[in-house]
């Protein structure tokens, strides 16, 4: 009976131990910082630029740098990291060497990118401070 009972004994703090342990993976599962597997990703808000806003230079170049944003600069990155990698990777055969060109792709596909964007951005601001249409950009 003696044994019976300090085998119990012992078997009852494993036993708080794992259902501690079960409790706190729940919790940590259903903490605000996990991140859900299959979260549906959402388009960002848009924002509808007042019209009849007086068209100051603050105005104007708020409302620029949201309409050009900084999307040439990503499609370039990406386009040119892509691009870099393969070809270096044809050229050469070597994974790491088509990974290093890929950076360098990537380094000069931003900076066209980011050539286009300033091109939007004066674009935007030209129409803007000239009192032309504004157009609706994400927020």
């Amino acid at each position: 009976m003696r044994l019976l009972a300090l085998i119990l004994a012992l078997l009852l703090p494993a036993t708080d131990a794992f259902a501690q342990a079960r409790k706190d993976s729940v919790r940590h599962q259903n903490n605000h910082l996990s991140v859900p597997l299959n979260k549906p990703r959402q388009a960002p808000t848009p924002r509808q630029w007042p019209q009849n806003q007086p068209r100051t230079q603050l105005f104007c170049d708020q409302y620029a740098r949201a309409a050009a944003s900084d999307g040439g600069r990503i499609q370039g990155a990406q386009t040119g990291v892509t691009f870099g990698e393969q070809t270096g990777y044809v050229a050469t055969r070597d994974r790491k060497q088509a990974e290093a060109l890929g950076m360098i792709g990537g380094t000069i596909g931003s900076a066209a990118g980011a050539q286009v964007d300033r091109n939007f951005y004066n674009f935007h601001l030209r129409e803007c401070l000239n009192g032309g249409r504004l157009i609706t950009t994400p927020k």
